[in-house]
């Protein structure tokens, strides 16, 4: 089944990184699993409780950028969480249809940017995995604003940065809390990601979505022969 976006209102598409392009599911070992086991190796501390002093932690700062800055969850635990990411390498992969999706944009006039929250030393680990940079037009941290995808000033400063036009734009991503800021902010089409961690089953937490960029590929091919 096609979903429907007229990709002739479009100027801009605006794409998450982890869990939209990327499978979540290498964020989700490190975050759930890995992490707890090498703070524990490293300072004999049982995993529960680091799990507990993660959580603790986690509720104090969920929707900022706090949240995903590798330097606080660094000096928080204790160890260089980029090398301890890195040993976990293997398991970053595209999203199915991913690349044949961003393929499809590319002949197009339309500007493929991505717009994450991860820190950008977490970008460039990815980037020296996968291609992702020459797929699209740009990358664009939060951490470059000072305030996550949540909050209203990161679509502002997007916004003016790349002089978009909402009402133009179309916005993909896997949390609800971001696809309901993009939505506040304006932006024309906002899509959840239905299927982010290929180990899990999809979900849907937002009023439109899709699981795979298969079913958007087709009207990219039309738009192409036009």
């Amino acid at each position: 089944m096609l979903f429907d976006i007229d990709w002739r209102t479009i100027d801009d598409v605006l794409l998450d990184m982890d869990g939209t392009l990327l499978d979540l599911h290498y964020d989700a070992t490190f975050w759930l699993k890995s992490v707890y086991s090498v703070v524990s190796n490293l300072t004999g501390e049982p995993e529960h409780r680091i799990r507990e002093r993660f959580h603790r932690e986690l509720q104090k700062h969920e929707g900022t950028l706090v949240w995903y800055c590798t330097t606080h969850w660094a000096s928080f635990f204790g160890i260089d969480i980029i090398e301890a990411k890195r040993q976990l390498a293997h398991l970053i992969r595209f999203r199915p249809h991913a690349q044949q999706f961003l393929d499809a944009l590319k002949p197009l006039p339309l500007r493929t940017l991505i717009a994450t929250n991860a820190h950008p030393d977490v970008i460039q680990l990815k980037l020296d995995v996968l291609p992702l940079a020459a797929m699209v037009d740009g990358i664009v941290s939060s951490h470059q604003y000072g305030v996550a995808k949540e909050h209203p000033d990161f679509w502002k400063a997007l916004f003016d940065e790349y002089t978009i036009d909402p009402d133009r734009a179309v916005f993909m991503d896997d949390s609800p809390k971001v696809l309901e800021a993009a939505d506040h902010a304006g932006v024309r089409r906002v899509v959840e990601i239905r299927h982010p961690n290929l180990s899990e089953p999809p979900r849907a937490k937002w009023k439109q979505g899709i699981n795979d960029f298969d079913v958007l590929i087709p009207s990219l091919e039309m738009m192409a022969k036009t």
